[in-house]
């Protein structure tokens, strides 16, 4: 029995690139993190220090609560636009480093 398959007459859509983002990451206690990335919009080297979120950590969101935005506390102190996108975790800090590690 041999069955002739539809081809599809619709191009099928490129797949999104994403520009790469240099990123290093340090431990600095058993919930915390270093985070050393340059912003996604100015290249400004930055240091993040930012607690992963675990059960341990965390409280419980009520269900009917929205997901809150920890973006608009974390703005690149160069450009002011958020740098890198993260989740789960909680931003403690954000300083802009007088060098990148990458040049």
């Amino acid at each position: 029995m041999s069955e002739k398959f539809e081809e599809r007459s619709q191009p099928e859509e490129p797949e999104k690139f994403y520009p790469t983002q240099h990123l290093k990451v340090y431990q600095t206690s058993d919930a915390g993190q270093l985070l050393i990335c340059e912003c996604r919009h100015c290249l400004t080297p930055l240091s993040i220090d930012v607690i992963f979120l675990t059960p341990q950590n965390s409280k419980p969101r009520p269900k009917n609560k929205p997901d809150t935005q920890q973006d608009d506390v974390m703005k690149c102190p160069s450009c002011g636009r958020v740098p890198i996108f993260l989740e789960g975790c909680s931003v403690q800090s954000i300083a802009q480093l007088p060098s990148s590690p990458w040049k």
